[in-house]
């Protein structure tokens, strides 16, 4: 198996070099495009961090090859210019784990590349990505017992990486970067302990046309005028519950996960946003939840109530915004709750796409996580049902001409 990996790696490095060679041909077809395209090949190595006391992940190596398809952007529209001139695109990634209950995954995933510090030959960069993951090797009673930290082929996949980007030639850019991953499909099925794999990387970026200049359109000093709205949230979603399986016998007589029914779990949420600049807002609201998986916490007298399933918390919010594309963080804490097995407050990350001409309807996905513990998904859909502008604008500085320094 191992050899066969190397052949693969080996035989896809050697398609990339031949790619690159003549790639010439498709720059000069390209010249029409307004915005530069770019791809790219990525080497990683690594190893698995530990989750839980007592296992041997570190291990275990991780190895394999990304290849990406975005697009570099140069500041033809503003929130590009906001934002540092960001990357984005589409990756899919194939990793080998080296121990026979993982195998191989891979993953395709939507990214955004951005940019901390920038100058004509050298960037500093973040990129943060979400998707999905298949393993090849997952939970099985009788195949595969031992993983008990991956249930389900299907994960969600979130990707993390920091990065020095060096400028080669006029379309040709070379990258060394530390890279986190964390796949898990978030109590959907049980076992769920989740993999995060660290590594190292090399990339090589190849744009399709020479780089051009960044575009400065935005005045030094800018009037903004704040955006406030309120908005309604609906989040259906399901998980499984651990109590259905802690009290089988754990000796592999029967399998300890087998049957476990989804419970249902949903929210509304009543919130405030304020869009104090062009790329950040934040917000305040309550979330009214409802799940039936805390009859498995109550008490048999209980558990005909259905309002003891309820939830109230009061949550804080902040969001950083890429055009359409929404990064979404969240801090509550409970104004109610019958059962306080769990912490008294909770955190929520993930994303939101935000749709129609003028933005007031999304989409997206979320963690709903227990001092980093996650409790479930969350499927969003949201609308902005009120929304007004200050009328008063705010100044803002995006950039000191004497510190430009061009790229």
């Amino acid at each position: 198996m191992k050899n066969n990996r190397r052949f693969f790696i080996l035989a896809f490095t050697l398609f990339i070099i031949f790619m690159m060679k003549f790639s010439d041909i498709f720059s000069q077809e390209r010249q029409e495009l307004k915005n530069d395209w770019f791809y790219e090949y990525n080497l990683r190595f690594g190893r698995v961090i530990p989750n839980f006391p007592g296992n041997n992940f570190w291990t275990i190596y991780t190895y394999g090859i990304d290849v990406r398809i975005g697009k570099q952007t140069f500041g033809r529209k503003q929130w590009t210019q906001w934002h540092n001139y960001p990357a984005y695109g589409l990756a899919l990634r194939y990793g080998c784990l080296d121990h026979p209950m993982f195998g191989s995954k891979l993953a395709l995933f939507w990214f955004i590349d951005g940019q901390f510090v920038r100058t004509k030959w050298f960037s500093f960069r973040y990129q943060y990505g979400f998707g999905a993951a298949y393993f090849a090797n997952c939970y099985d009673w009788k195949l595969n017992p031992e993983n008990i930290i991956i249930g389900s082929h299907i994960t969600a996949h979130i990707d993390l990486n920091l990065s020095l980007m060096f400028r080669v030639s006029k379309q040709m850019e070379l990258a060394l970067r530390g890279n986190f991953s964390h796949s898990s499909n978030g109590a959907i099925k049980y076992p769920n302990y989740g993999v995060n794999p660290i590594s190292v990387n090399v990339a090589l970026r190849y744009h399709f046309n020479p780089m051009p200049q960044p575009i400065y359109t935005i005045d030094t000093i800018t009037k903004f005028h704040p955006i406030n709205s309120f908005h309604i949230t609906v989040v259906p979603t399901w998980r499984k519950s651990k109590k259905d399986y802690q009290a089988k016998p754990d000796d592999g007589s029967v399998d300890r996960y087998k049957g476990n029914p989804n419970y249902f779990a949903g929210m509304i949420q009543l919130g405030y946003y304020r869009q104090f600049h062009p790329k950040y807002r934040y917000g305040a609201g309550i979330d009214l939840m409802y799940s039936s998986e805390l009859r498995r916490h109550l008490e048999p007298n209980d558990k005909s109530a259905e309002w003891k399933f309820m939830t109230c918390a009061a949550y804080i919010s902040f969001e950083v915004m890429y055009n359409r594309f929404v990064l979404h963080t969240a801090l509550a804490y409970y104004l109610y709750r019958y059962a306080d097995f769990y912490t008294p407050y909770y955190e929520r990350a993930g994303f939101k796409i935000m749709l129609g001409p003028k933005y007031n309807h999304y989409v997206g996905m979320a963690l709903k996580a227990h001092a980093g513990t996650v409790d479930y998904i969350e499927w969003t859909y949201g609308c902005d049902f009120v929304s007004w502008k200050d009328k008063r604008a705010r100044t803002l500085h995006l950039h000191n001409k004497k510190n430009r320094k061009d790229g």
